[in-house]
C-alpha cells in the first residue's frame, strides 16, 4: 500500500464521527469532571436531625474514580465517636447518563438489602451536585421522597444536605441529614 494511501485511510479514520458508544462515553467523562472535586479522602461529621433530637456520628469517605471514569465510587464508613466498633458502611456509585443527561446514583447498605438509586443534576453556578429520589414503603409503612444538595463550593470541605418527607405520615420535608466532609490530609 503506498504512502499516500495510508495518509488518506488515516485522515479518513480521523475525520470519521465518533460511534454512539464513543459519543456516550465522551459525554460521561465530561459529566463526571464535575464531580471530580469529590475525588480523595474525607472526614466526615454527619449530623442527624429526627423527632428524637439530633445524633452525631463520624467517619470517612474514600471517593475514586473507577471503570474508566465512568463511575464514582463512594467506600462510606460512620460511627457514633463513642462506640467505633459499631459502624454502619455504605458503598455508592455515580454516573452521568448521556441518554437523559443526568446523573444516576446508587446506595448500598450493609445491613439492608434495599438499594436507593437517586438521579440528579449538576448546578454549574451555583457549584451544587443535586439529586432526588421517591422510595415507595422506605420503612413499610410510609413512601418516603427525598433530595440532596451536595455543594463542591470549596474544594476541601464538601457540604451534603438530605431532604425528606414521609407520608402519609409526615406532611412537609425537613432536612434530616447533613454530612460535612473535610479533605484528609
Amino acid at each position: 500500500m503506498a504512502l499516500n494511501s495510508i495518509v488518506v485511510l488515516v485522515w479518513i479514520g480521523l475525520a470519521a464521527p465518533l460511534s454512539a458508544d464513543e459519543a456516550e462515553y465522551v459525554q460521561i467523562r465530561e459529566g463526571m469532571k464535575k464531580l471530580a472535586p469529590l475525588v480523595g479522602q474525607w472526614r466526615a461529621a454527619v449530623t442527624f436531625h429526627d423527632e428524637d433530637g439530633i445524633t452525631r456520628e463520624e467517619g470517612t469517605y474514600k471517593v475514586s474514580s473507577i471503570l474508566d471514569d465512568t463511575y464514582l465510587e463512594l467506600e462510606v464508613e460512620r460511627h457514633r465517636p463513642d462506640n467505633p466498633q459499631r459502624s454502619h458502611k455504605m458503598l455508592t456509585f455515580i454516573t452521568f447518563n448521556p441518554q437523559s443527561k443526568k446523573y444516576d446514583t446508587t446506595f448500598f447498605y450493609s445491613r439492608w438489602a434495599m438499594r436507593v438509586t437517586e438521579t440528579g443534576v449538576f448546578d454549574d453556578t451555583a457549584r451544587e451536585f443535586r439529586t432526588k429520589a421517591f422510595i415507595p414503603l422506605e420503612d413499610g409503612v410510609n413512601d418516603e421522597a427525598v433530595r440532596t444538595i451536595t455543594s463542591l463550593k470549596d474544594p476541601n470541605t464538601i457540604v451534603h444536605r438530605h431532604y425528606s418527607r414521609r407520608s402519609p405520615k409526615e406532611s412537609c420535608e425537613h432536612m434530616d441529614l447533613e454530612i460535612v466532609l473535610t479533605r484528609a490530609k
